[in-house]
């Protein structure tokens, strides 16, 4: 079930690939209905995806939503955001002590990041296909 109007703002578009590129915008590019699972929730926003390094799950053009605060559990997908500012949509796999292991399927692989590489890890809680 979704909001009745449009207030959950839309910050950006995440890079579906390897060399993502998150723009978190101060300002929305647009509004959309919040879904039930982010009702009450500050924070919480919305990113266009791009690229299909993770379709089937989520394809170019798809809106993703993000709750800011649910910490990451095995299988479930992520935001991340580097230090850098790239954003990435990803599986999370596990913290290696100070590595993050995410899977990509688009071609299948697994990436590492540094901790100190990663500015912001945030639960992707479903999507709208475009």
């Amino acid at each position: 079930m979704f909001s009745s109007h449009k207030d959950l703002p839309v910050l950006g578009r995440a890079q579906g690939g390897d060399n993502g590129n998150l723009t978190i915008e101060e300002n929305p590019i647009d509004w959309t209905f919040r879904p039930a699972d982010l009702q009450g929730v500050q924070g919480a926003f919305a990113v266009f995806v791009t690229g299909d390094s993770m379709a089937p799950k989520y394809k170019d053009q798809d809106l993703a939503y993000i709750h800011p605060t649910t910490s990451p559990r095995k299988g479930r997908f992520v935001l991340i955001e580097t230090a850098e500012h790239k954003g990435l949509i990803k599986q999370f796999v596990k913290w290696e002590g100070e590595t993050l292991c995410l899977r990509q399927f688009n071609p299948d692989r697994l990436l590492y990041f540094k901790r100190s590489e990663i500015r912001q890890i945030m639960l992707v809680i479903g999507s709208l296909d475009a």
